[in-house]
Order: C-alpha cells, then structure tokens, then sequence
C-alpha cells in the first residue's frame, strides 16, 4: 500500500474551489472469517519486518501507527476516519486468515509491500519531529471516533483494499488479482484527476528500453523498432491487461514491475528518440483511493460516504 501520502495540503485550496466532481493482497476468502465483533481484549499482533520482533497492540494503538504510515496528518478528519475503518477491517480479515510461518506467529507484518504500513512509537517520533505530540493527539482523537468499526459484506469483515491514486475510476478486483469480489467493483473516483501527480512520464532510450524489457522470459527484440510495441489491451479505467512485444503477450504487471511503473494505467508512445510511456495512478488501483477519500471529505462526504463509494453494497457495522 502506499505509505508515503504527502499530497492532501498540497491542494487542499483548490480542491475547495472545484466542484465535486502489490500490497500482496489474498483474494480468497479465508475459511475461518467470522461475523464482526469486537471487544475490548481484541488484539493484533505485528511483526516488525526489520527484525522480526512481535508486538502485541491494542486495535486503538494498530490503528494510530497505520495512519501514520499511510496518511498524512495533514488530511481531512473524515478521510482519515475512513482510513482508520479500513485499515482495521483488513487486519480483522488477515487475522482470519493463516498465519503465514514468515510471520513469527504474528496476525500481520508492518511491511506496506505485504501487507499495510504500520509505525510504531519510536518510529512515529522520528517522522513527526516537534510535531510528535500534536499528530499524536489528532490521530488517536481518530481512533476513539472510529472505536469498533468494521466494513462487512454478508456481516464478515472485508479484504479492504486500498491505494493511493487511480486514473479517476478504481479498478475491479476481478481485473486486477483475477478474483471475482462482489465489494471490489469498479467505481468513479473523479477527484484523483486533480492530484500533481496525477501523470507521470518515463522517457528510455531504445538501449534502456530492450535491457529492461528483454529480462522478461519470452521477449526478444529485434533491430526493427517500429514494430517492438504492438497492441495495448484496457479496460474503460484505462488499466492495461496485456502489452504485446514483438509478437509475445506481456501482462501488464510485468511490464509494470520491470519498467518501475507507478501503475498499470499507461499509454505508450514512440519516436527516434526512445520510447515514453505516461502512466496514470499510482497503486493497483483497487478499492479506495486514499486521494479520492480526502478529496470527498473536502467536498463535505462524512467516513461512512466515503467508504461506501469505494467498496460496493457493505455496511458499517
């Protein structure tokens, strides 16, 4: 998941003045998932991928070093809320689940490549600086506000996926991990068009291109470059399924991962240079959008809206 989300301040002033417009997430739903309860001993145990140490946290004080992984102190109450529910539902879901034995027994890693980001004390300490004592506050103030709650579907807790920016609609589960989930649909999310970032631009050489591109098994360029790209299959989000590269089908996700794509939303472009790629998003673009959630928020969406745009027919239970 993304755990650098910086862009909220950014364009919280024009936000106001427009109108509205692979985390290695587990598909399968995990044979023990219960209906949703809490309780005041509920616990999630973390292992700290740098050295495997295990806590054993409070849901309150998971979800406090979450935000500050995730989210910048900086965005809107009501986004970060919608955050804090989401991000204590997927824990409630890995919990369910077995552990896997890289886990030292854990319920869940703080790796955001695996998993979602989670900071603890001294780590949140060293982000904040002087403003350690004040996003403390703010954050566990967000934590009380959300105490307890869980998105369900069928009154189970939900894969609630999440990521920083799409291309204006999130993608569907289905598309992206091959795995029909009836909550994980394809959904507007227009406000991420507004983001700086919303665009990026990788520019190679012919040289760099064929280095990079021929590390995948199957791919041999030959010297006529005009043919190397051939046809690009999407979706309507603009997410790519296939590339092919002279004559071989690539997935997208290995074309993305070799070239350190910010997504799977790109277009590409060649010329006697080299070749160009404008990719939009960032992320798998499943479920919410942590830019779309503060971008709903400042347009006067509460949690609940928010979280209920991204993720089809739950409850908030």
């Amino acid at each position: 998941m993304k755990r650098n989300f910086y862009i909220c301040s950014l364009l919280t002033i024009s936000m106001l003045l427009i109108p509205l417009l692979i985390m290695k997430y587990e598909a399968d739903e995990p044979e023990n998932v219960t209906e949703a309860s809490v309780t005041e001993n509920d616990s999630i145990s973390v292992m700290k991928s740098e050295n495997g140490r295990v806590d054993m946290l409070t849901p309150k004080e998971y979800i406090v070093g979450v935000l500050a992984a995730e989210m910048d102190p900086d965005c809107h109450d009501e986004a970060l809320k919608a955050q804090a529910v989401a991000a204590y539902t997927y824990a409630l879901y890995i919990k369910q689940k077995d552990n896997p034995d890289d886990l030292n027994g854990a319920d869940i890693s703080d790796d955001p490549d695996s998993y979602q980001g989670y900071l603890d004390l001294g780590e949140r300490k060293e982000k904040w600086g002087e403003k350690f004592e004040e996003n403390e506050r703010k954050f566990n103030e967000i934590a009380d506000s959300v105490e307890g709650k869980v998105i369900c579907y069928d009154k189970k807790p939900i894969l609630a996926a999440y990521h920083d920016l799409n291309s204006g609609k999130t993608e569907s589960a289905e598309t992206v991990w091959k795995k029909d989930i009836p909550y994980l649909r394809q959904v507007e999310s227009p406000g991420d068009r507004l983001c700086t970032y919303y665009a990026t631009e990788v520019k190679l050489s012919y040289d760099e291109f064929r280095s990079s591109i021929e590390k995948i098994d199957g791919v041999e360029l030959d010297n006529d470059r005009e043919k190397w790209i051939g046809d690009v299959e999407k979706t309507a989000s603009g997410y790519v399924l296939n590339v092919t590269v002279c004559g071989c089908k690539v997935s997208s996700v290995d074309f993305r991962n070799i070239l350190n794509l910010n997504s799977c939303c790109f277009d590409i472009k060649s010329d006697k240079e080299g070749v160009t790629i404008t990719v939009k998003g960032n992320g798998h673009m499943v479920g919410m959008s942590q830019y779309g959630a503060d971008y709903m928020a400042r347009q006067g969406s509460d949690y609940e809206e928010i979280l209920k745009n991204y993720y089809s027919d739950v409850e908030i239970l």
